[in-house]
């Protein structure tokens, strides 16, 4: 069993939980993901099962697209509704300050990683210090938000709850980003509700609840995507007779080797390499003319 499988996470488990139920329906099959959601979070998780959990790392996944719902008035240590509340303060303002607080958060960002995630520090989750009480270094990344959108507003008695659309990089926490809207309003503000829509290419419209794998076995080999639709953004070359030999076996490809098909193949881009139709593996360019390669990874 070997391919991709589009999950519509409930809320409630985490990621791992669903990874372990994958692997208990489909037999024992070695299974991972292309990125996880929170537990709180529902939607689109991409799974890779078999070998191709080899190929996480070049499975397309950005944009990451969410809606969801951040409550103002509150701050929590999680920075979600599930944490222990710090503080409590009114909102005092309104749906125009709220609405240009979202649209703010276009463009770069530096992001300090939440201490309830899963980034490690010395070889542990950061989660685990956070649950001992301790805070340890950290160091910020910059993301990208592509888009950033009111959806929803609605106040009541100090506090507001506003709904978003938000479209950004990978390794976004949009937590995080709840968080620094009601900073920027000046009462706090957590993640209340998060729905992945999509990931890369993949849409949450073209995903299975776990329910049905559970319910109904015949269908759960039909579910499975190949492979090979997940990489179908990168360049393509064919191979036979020596290069297939070659490329079998994660030795370098020369032109004699290949069938670029009209593709413009350039230094340090990573190509998807078939051998009659077949898919085989990925390759880096080393040099474009004339065409050497050297094996990444290999099915």
């Amino acid at each position: 069993m070997n391919g991709l499988l589009l999950l519509d996470k409930p809320s409630g488990p985490t990621s791992h939980d669903m990874v372990k139920s994958i692997r208990d329906i489909y037999g024992g099959v070695r299974v991972g993901h292309t990125g996880t959601l929170d537990p709180l979070a529902s939607g689109l998780l991409v799974l890779l099962l078999g070998r191709a959990t080899k190929f996480a790392s070049y499975i397309p996944g950005d944009p990451k697209v969410y809606e969801g719902c951040i409550m103002l008035g509150v701050s929590t240590d999680s920075m979600d509704l599930e944490g222990e509340v710090l503080a409590e303060n009114n909102y005092g303002g309104g749906q125009e300050e709220a609405e240009a607080a979202l649209a703010s958060l276009v463009g770069t960002l530096e992001q300090l990683p939440p201490m309830y995630s899963a980034v490690k520090y010395k070889g542990q989750p950061l989660y685990r210090y956070a649950r001992r009480g301790e805070d340890v270094p950290r160091k910020s990344r910059k993301v990208e938000v592509y888009r950033s959108e009111m959806l929803a507003y609605r106040a009541e008695g100090g506090r507001a709850e506003v709904g978003f659309h938000i479209e950004c990089s990978p390794g976004t926490y949009v937590r995080e980003l709840a968080s620094r809207v009601g900073d920027m309003l000046g009462c706090g503000g957590v993640l209340a509700i998060l729905r992945r829509l999509a990931s890369g290419p993949f849409r949450v419209e073209d995903a299975v609840e776990i329910s049905l794998l559970a319910n109904r076995q015949s269908q759960r080999e039909d579910i499975i995507m190949s492979l090979e639709s997940g990489l179908e953004g990168y360049s393509r070359i064919e191979v036979s007779g020596e290069g297939l030999q070659a490329a079998q076996n994660g030795a370098p490809l020369n032109d004699a080797m290949v069938d670029l098909e009209g593709e413009e193949i350039v230094k340090g881009e990573i190509v998807a390499v078939f051998g009659g139709k077949k898919f085989l593996g990925m390759h880096r360019v080393a040099q474009a003319s004339p065409f050497r390669s050297h094996a990444l990874r290999m099915m």
